[in-house]
């Protein structure tokens, strides 16, 4: 073999090694060491953002949509989240495919408005942006990923739902030094990027739906975080553009439609 082939040949197997799959896998420690680490970081992640009084915060975000032929593919959304507490959010978001979202709760109202259709659904709501999260997600069953992140009860859910957590490494991320946190619930598994040093504001999140089919991943990159607010006037309050049509939200409908099999005429079954 000559020279120039050993050296390619080298090369080859090199390269080779560094590939997941045909190397020895990387391992996190999982030491109580690290494991007590990570929760004291993961807390005070929590515990920041849970006692922050105004934040604003820029999200790219995919998630994985299993297909009927079985394949996963992701889809993808940009947002742009407001909050103001105890009382107040906006969260604007705009999906891959160009459809246009607006959520808001001025303390008393949550409205969704969709500018592309012109239509908006509003819900009598008062309390704090805490009860507003809860009936969002439960009694109008709408998708809000990553609501727990903003709640005041973000600690406390930390503590209830976290199963195991360890350190995977510390690397850079959006030129920002960040611990590498990897965590376990009995619902998903999650990864969070913290930075190392400053406010412990995360800048990407991972989580893992282990239990729903080829185990889905949702993906978010955190940025711009501005915890000094100037918004303007009627910022958080809804006014319908001209011609918007208000219409109710899915899960009012579904709890007024009658129950199925009563079979009253003109029933829909």
């Amino acid at each position: 073999m000559t020279l120039t082939k050993l050296v390619l040949l080298m090369v080859l197997l090199v390269c080779l090694a560094a590939v997941p799959g045909l190397a020895a896998q990387q391992q996190v420690s999982g030491d109580s060491g690290s494991q007590t680490e990570a929760m004291a970081l993961l807390m005070k992640t929590g515990e920041f953002i849970s006692q922050t009084k105004q934040l604003s915060v820029a999200i790219r975000a995919g998630y994985d949509v299993l297909q009927e032929n079985g394949q996963m593919i992701e889809f993808g959304e940009l947002r742009k989240l407001t909050l103001v507490r105890p009382d107040h959010f906006r969260m604007e978001s705009e999906r891959s495919d160009g459809e246009k979202v607006l959520v808001l709760f001025d303390g008393k109202h949550i409205t969704v408005f969709s500018p592309d259709e012109n239509v908006f659904a509003r819900a009598a709501k008062t309390g704090d942006v805490d009860q507003a999260v809860r009936h969002l997600l439960s009694d109008l069953q709408l998708r809000l990923p990553l609501a727990m992140l903003f709640v005041t009860q973000l600690p406390r859910e930390l503590e209830r739902r976290v199963r195991a957590i360890e350190i995977v490494e510390e690397n850079t991320l959006m030129d920002v030094p960040c611990v590498h946190l990897a965590a376990r619930t009995d619902q998903v598994d999650f990864q969070i990027w913290i930075p190392a040093k400053g406010d412990p504001l995360p800048r990407r999140i991972v989580i893992t739906y282990k239990h729903e089919e080829g185990r889905p991943q949702f993906w978010a990159n955190l940025s711009e975080w501005n915890l000094s607010l100037s918004t303007p006037p009627g910022f958080f309050v809804f006014t319908p553009p001209e011609k918007a049509q208000q219409i109710p939200f899915l899960a009012e409908l579904q709890l007024a439609k009658p129950d199925a099999g009563v079979g009253k005429e003109g029933d829909e079954q």
